[in-house]
């Protein structure tokens, strides 16, 4: 819709140009008549105008200062000059004081409203190319985590203040729709994660907690009867003022609208600045620590993991996290179960990770992010178990296989117990128990076994070669070991035998 204001002093003419601008479109609102331009002027604090219609002659302020003063003020507004002059300097002064067009009197209807259908054309054009920059703007200023360089006062908004509303929950579509019948409230808003929208009110000046209120109560559709109810929460932020705050805006927003998670309502909202109690900032790493989580991962006692995950849960829930919080901290005990348990890698991709991340953000309670996690956690533990479970009986033969055909190699306990995916204190226990040996002294003996061979066989060989064919590169220490397990040194050994 264009808003109108003709100027010219003549009554007749301002209000016969009014009723004719008004009967044609509801796309044309006249929103003032003025006599003279220095009146447009001293209005236009307050005078929100898209184009002006002004005569060329008036006593004071005339057609041509006018809308040089209006672009200079005003860059946005288009100007219709009008005059029964034709002289050729009128509109040379006109084309250069960047007027749209210049109407001779008495105005030719037609003429007009193809300039006014156009400037409306125009217009919802240059407020479609805004609102997408704004958008986009909103977009990173909500979720880029570095600072934007490009971020600056001059970037436009509607109006001169502003509130950030969180919306979770609901039917998105029916907030949208409940708000454009509302054409007073100008807005954006921009999706900032599934089943949650992030919408930005803007006002000429602050508006007090109850319009607040009120707005919140229109997202969440409080005024209409519904046949079953659906959560939604709503936060919202103080009054902001310049692009400058719009991260502050939508971080007391998001704050106020995670409260919902510890509320039994099914419409909750609530001001981010209220004096609600928050409690203390929670740090991911301050909800594991002081547990054993780490050693409870490393002998898979289930029952045992959980009952950290769940202390880990009760701290987060004493402290009133927020959904990120408890997202990271859900993230950081999985990274602790791929570290300690190799298998667990395998079975939690980086895509499952992914789509248990988005399934706790939507969660509408902060029980509910709980049992989800608690489900996904304890069902890749039991795969897991399983998994041992099944190796458990081939796990020892298939490390003796190993050894049989690396001895000479330099085996790490912690490599030997990934290929059969068991704890390295587990395979050492499994180990002990079906051999009689620890895994060092097993392989100690395999070496040794084939030392005593080459000494019988390979008369050319020397005893370091023989040692650094076996796996000790030390002659020395070969020489000692082998006089402490077979009772004389490989010397004495090769010429006994």
């Amino acid at each position: 819709m264009l808003r109108i204001v003709i100027v010219d002093d003549e009554v007749l003419i301002r209000e016969g140009l009014s009723r004719m601008i008004e009967k044609e479109s509801g796309l044309f609102r006249v929103i003032g008549q003025f006599p003279d331009g220095k009146d447009v002027l001293d209005s236009l604090p307050g005078l929100e105008v898209d184009v002006v219609i002004t005569d060329i002659r008036m006593p004071i302020v005339d057609g041509l200062d006018l809308i040089k003063q209006l672009k200079a003020a005003r860059p946005h507004v288009r100007s219709i000059l009008m005059s029964g002059f034709t002289e050729f300097n009128y509109a040379r002064e006109a084309i250069r004081a960047s007027a749209v067009d210049y109407l001779l009197k008495p105005i030719n209807k037609e003429q007009l409203f193809e300039l006014l259908y156009q400037l409306d054309e125009e217009h919802q054009s240059s407020l479609e190319k805004e609102a997408l920059s704004r958008k986009r703007l909103l977009h990173s200023c909500f979720l880029s985590e570095s600072p934007l360089p490009y971020l600056s006062e001059d970037t436009g908004l509607p109006l001169s203040c502003y509130a950030t509303f969180v919306q979770k929950g609901g039917s998105l579509e029916a907030a949208a729709g409940r708000i454009q019948q509302h054409p007073e409230l100008v807005c954006d808003w921009v999706s900032v994660q599934e089943r949650m929208l992030a919408w930005v009110f803007y006002f000429p000046e602050a508006p007090g907690q109850e319009q607040l209120d009120r707005i919140a109560r229109l997202l969440g559709g409080a005024e209409e009867p519904s046949k079953e109810e659906t959560a939604v929460h709503i936060g919202f932020s103080r009054i902001h003022n310049g692009t400058a705050e719009l991260r502050a805006s939508y971080e007391e927003a998001m704050r106020a609208c995670d409260l919902g998670l510890y509320s039994d309502s099914a419409l909750y909202y609530a001001a981010g600045y209220a004096g609600e109690a928050f409690g203390d900032i929670v740090e991911a790493e301050d909800a594991v620590r002081g547990m054993n989580f780490a050693e409870q991962l490393q002998l898979l006692h289930i029952p045992a993991v959980l009952e950290c995950v769940r202390q880990c849960f009760e701290r987060l829930k004493e402290q009133r996290a927020g959904t990120g919080t408890i997202v990271r901290v859900c993230s950081l005990l999985e990274d602790m179960a791929c570290r300690e348990v190799q298998e667990y890698r395998e079975i939690r991709s980086k895509e499952a990770r992914a789509r248990l991340e988005t399934q706790l953000r939507a969660c509408m309670s902060f029980s509910g992010m709980e049992e989800c996690f608690v489900e996904v956690f304890r069902s890749a533990l039991e795969k897991v178990y399983g998994l041992r479970s099944e190796m458990g009986g081939k796990a020892v033969e298939i490390v003796k296989r190993w050894i049989a055909e690396h001895y000479s190699e330099h085996a790490e306990l912690n490599t030997l117990a990934a290929m059969v995916y068991l704890t390295p204190s587990y395979l050492s226990k499994l180990f002990k128990q079906e051999t009689g040996l620890t895994l060092t002294e097993y392989i100690t003996d395999v070496r040794l076994k084939n030392a005593k061979r080459l000494l019988r066989t390979e008369t050319n060989m020397k005893v370091h070669q023989i040692g650094a064919e076996v796996g000790y590169a030390d002659p020395a220490y070969f020489n000692k070991l082998f006089k402490k397990v077979v009772g004389v040194t490989p010397n004495e050994y090769k010429k006994w035998k």
